[in-house]
């Protein structure tokens, strides 16, 4: 969609991107906004057929743009390829009201149309066969990527003054339930028995951020934890320059690129043991892994990297091999055309 401050079109390494707007405003009512942007989506998109002289693939992501992805896929007779990044009845834990029903079966009616499927992991996979009824064989698993250069240049200065002698801990995500960060405040005062010098930076906004604060402050830990509310690219590697450890106790996380970020910087990690966070971190041996439910052990983890140097070395050393071997973009790029080449084929035989 067409973003404040961005051109309507830009050509950036021999990618035509073209944001288009939309009548209605998203906070009027978000289902008509939605319904609006795609209009406009397919109302463009059959413009620049007609222009460049047709599309290959159609590739949508997620529900957001279901409607347009299966409408010019039909009005075109183009293979529909479709990324699948997370589920309204796994950030949810089920379906509790009309709305994301009906999130549900805009993902179900996408998944079952589109030729091909990608998601991001093992875990995804699975929980799109299930919910949706998807036969395993039109689905692949594309990890997300990283790329470390973007980290190479830490800063060593930034709007947040943080000490040499402090070790901080850092979370960066969207703050709503599913991502764990009141279990992380809820674990600090006994990190804070341990390490009094721990400081806790939490990057991102989100529903629940007045929730958190609050909680902060029933605490009483207000003096060592900082809200950097929405973080900038360059504020963001400060503060992973500075970090001692990265923390993401997410209940639900379909991928969970924070954690390959945070490693490209060489900050050791600390994740949820849950969906694809569980597939990148190998234990003790490019992070740690916790139960999210139970607060003791996240607490104890974070005390464990901020007390031992050599085996936050050794996390450090051996996640930068990951990330630059495994998920480099070249390699996405690679198998995210060959899913394109499946899906023409797969139209050219007739197989449906």
């Amino acid at each position: 969609p067409a973003v404040k401050d961005y051109p309507t079109y830009q050509l950036i390494d021999g990618v035509h991107i073209h944001r288009v707007g939309s009548p209605a405003k998203e906070a009027d009512h978000f289902k008509t906004w939605i319904f609006s942007f795609n209009s406009e989506a397919i109302r463009k998109a059959v413009q620049l057929n007609s222009e460049i002289g047709g599309f290959d693939v159609i590739h949508a992501h997620d529900w957001l743009v279901a409607y347009a992805g299966r409408s010019v896929s039909k009005i075109f007779n183009i293979p529909l390829v479709s990324t699948i990044h997370a589920t309204e009845h796994g950030r949810n834990i089920g379906l509790h009201n009309r709305m994301q029903l009906e999130i549900n079966e805009i993902e179900k009616n996408l998944s079952i149309e589109a030729d091909q499927i990608i998601c991001c992991s093992d875990y995804m996979e699975e929980e799109i066969m299930t919910l949706f009824e998807v036969e395993k064989s039109k689905i692949t698993i594309i990890p997300n990527g990283v790329d470390p250069e973007l980290f190479i240049d830490l800063p060593d200065k930034s709007i947040f003054d943080i000490s040499s002698t402090d070790k901080v801990v850092f979370f960066i995500g969207r703050l709503v339930p599913e991502k764990g960060v009141w279990q992380l405040i809820n674990a600090f005062p006994k990190v804070l028995s341990e390490v009094p010098e721990a400081k806790l930076y939490i990057g991102g906004k989100g529903p629940q951020e007045e929730e958190l604060i609050k909680l902060v402050e029933d605490l009483g830990i207000g003096e060592q934890v900082c809200f950097t509310g929405f973080i900038r690219e360059k504020e963001r590697n400060y503060v992973y320059n500075r970090a001692k450890v990265a923390v993401f106790p997410s209940f639900y996380e379909p991928f969970g690129i924070v954690a390959l970020e945070a490693m490209a910087t060489d900050t050791p990690v600390i994740v949820g043991n849950v969906g694809g966070l569980a597939e990148i971190v190998d234990h003790n041996n490019t992070g740690l892994k916790i139960n999210p439910a139970i607060k003791a052990d996240l607490a104890n983890a974070i005390i464990k990297i901020l007390t031992n140097g050599e085996l936050a070395k050794r996390l450090q050393k051996n996640a930068s091999e990951l990330v630059e071997n495994v998920y480099s973009w070249d390699v996405i790029a690679q198998n995210t055309a060959k899913v394109y080449k499946r899906a023409m084929n797969k139209q050219l035989l007739g197989i449906v």
